[in-house]
């Protein structure tokens, strides 16, 4: 019985450092990540070659385009501490957001 006993503690003991231990059971993936990085350094070459022309900002077409932006007027900011309880000196500060 205490053979028995023994032997289930070995086997839960290992089982449980085999479980444990980030190291054990992984595969090398040291191979797969220089790939991955090969890979990035060509996109990079590729992005490197790419040549911009400034010439379209001086055509007549961009120069009529129109900015419909909306002006967003300045509001209250909130709460000086959001995370106190409401009343507890959480009064609606005077700065505003812009």
């Amino acid at each position: 019985m205490g053979v028995i006993v023994l032997a289930a503690f070995i086997i839960l003991a290992f089982l449980f450092y085999s479980w444990s231990n980030p190291s054990s059971g992984r595969i090398d993936t040291n191979s797969d990540s220089n790939q991955m990085g090969q890979a990035l350094l060509i996109t990079l070459a590729g992005l490197n070659t790419i040549r911009l022309d400034g010439s379209i900002f001086a055509d007549p077409a961009f120069i009529s385009l129109t900015d419909f932006g909306v002006t967003i007027p300045p509001q209250q900011a909130g709460r000086r501490n959001p995370f106190l309880p409401i009343g507890a000196g959480g009064n609606i500060g005077t700065s505003t957001v812009r």
